[in-house]
């Protein structure tokens, strides 16, 4: 049975005895991204024309995800967004903050209020995952239950999310780069140990949750986050290229992970029967197998292994998207 079948409710420390786990049962992330705040009360309507998804009607309060794509119709950056009272804070990749803002600030017309601010020097984000997520928020008068996956909330001047789309919840924490240094101790105290950027990959694979690196420059289509492309909310960069792929309703590429008992690097490689794999996060294993995902042509889906003309075999283990994480609506 591939790993990332674990029922969903299973929690970390589950997840973790079936990985031959070297990953803490408690840890944290120090994700490095970038922060754009777009505020002024034309902002949602705004984003609006550059998303791939609705968002002028969304409600203060709420986290929501999306898309920015060129002309082409290809990724440039995935978006975690937290509506604010005429004020919006977006999460991206930290090699993408100057790219994305330079996007935003075209086209805003002379009489919208919209300002974009770069917020990179200021916010800190941290992802935590622990067997009972309820001890990271006992401080504050809420607890994971009382979290959905599409809201944030405040504590003091830190904003805190649950993703409870994946295999195991984690919680988001937003703060000021101020404080950072006070919370890695109290975590330190908790006992929930800081992770590095393998074990993050590790963790990230086995888990299903998607990242830059695995849908740059791609089609959303093709890495799972079709989910993210909304064909009836107007005109966006790339919508002619998304629509004209919708109907034509031939899909040829698919994400999945991969195990081998050998590990790649990630890059392009040749398959036997034709075609190429695209590993776009490699784990290495060692001596045990390595984990990655990969963009093959899906009509391997139909086989259980991928035959490389350089003599490595690679077994695909799941289809991965962001329809498989139960993204609200």
């Amino acid at each position: 049975m591939p790993i990332v079948n674990v029922a969903a409710d299973n929690h970390l420390a589950k997840v973790l005895n079936i990985l031959d786990r070297n990953i803490p049962s408690s840890f944290f992330y120090n994700n490095i991204s970038s922060f754009t705040i777009v505020q002024g009360k034309d902002a949602l309507k705004h984003l609006e024309r550059i998303l791939t998804t609705k968002i002028s009607k969304v409600g203060t309060n709420s986290k929501h995800e999306s898309l920015i794509c060129d002309s082409n119709g290809r990724i440039v950056d995935y978006l975690s967004i937290y509506i604010m009272d005429h004020k919006v804070l977006i999460v991206t990749n930290n090699h993408k903050g100057d790219e994305i803002r330079s996007r935003l600030s075209k086209g805003i017309p002379w009489n919208e209020d919209v300002e974009i601010l770069n917020g990179d020097n200021s916010i800190k984000r941290i992802i935590v995952s622990e067997n009972d997520l309820n001890k990271i928020l006992e401080s504050i008068d809420y607890s994971v239950e009382e979290i959905d996956d599409s809201t944030w909330i405040e504590d003091g001047d830190n904003i805190i999310s649950i993703n409870k789309r994946s295999k195991v919840k984690t919680l988001e924490l937003l703060l000021p780069k101020t404080v950072l240094s006070d919370i890695i101790e109290e975590y330190q105290k908790k006992d929930i140990k800081e992770i590095n950027e393998e074990e993050w990959k590790k963790f990230r694979i086995y888990t299903g949750m998607i990242d830059f690196s695995d849908i740059v420059g791609r089609i959303p289509f093709d890495v799972g986050m079709d989910e993210l492309v909304k064909m009836d909310k107007g005109c966006y960069p790339g919508q002619e290229i998304h629509a004209r792929l919708e109907s034509r309703g031939k899909q040829k590429k698919i994400l999945v992970t991969l195990k081998s008992g050998k590990f790649l690097k990630e890059g392009e490689y040749k398959i036997i029967e034709g075609g190429r794999v695209i590993i776009t996060t490699a784990y290495n294993g060692g001596k045990e197998e390595s984990l990655f995902f990969g963009i093959v042509p899906i009509k391997y889906l139909k086989m259980s292994k991928l035959s490389l003309i350089n003599g490595i075999e690679m077994r695909i283990e799941n289809v991965v998207n962001f329809r498989s994480l139960n993204v609200h609506h």
